[in-house]
């Protein structure tokens, strides 16, 4: 009986390490991505301005 609980214990310990390890990937991708996005949008805004700058000057 010891064993089975013991082979329970372990396969238990592996899945939370799994879930552990895949939050922690999802964390990371989410702040890249909201770090990307903010990038982003400052770049497209700086262009906007730029062109309405060259429109309104030409």
């Amino acid at each position: 009986m010891d064993q089975k609980g013991q082979g329970a214990l372990e396969y238990l310990l592996l899945i939370g390490g799994a879930v552990l390890i895949a939050t922690i990937v999802l964390l990371i991708i989410i702040s890249s991505t909201t770090t990307t996005n903010g990038i982003i949008n400052n770049n497209i805004t700086q262009f906007n301005t730029e062109i309405q700058n060259a429109v309104s000057h030409a």
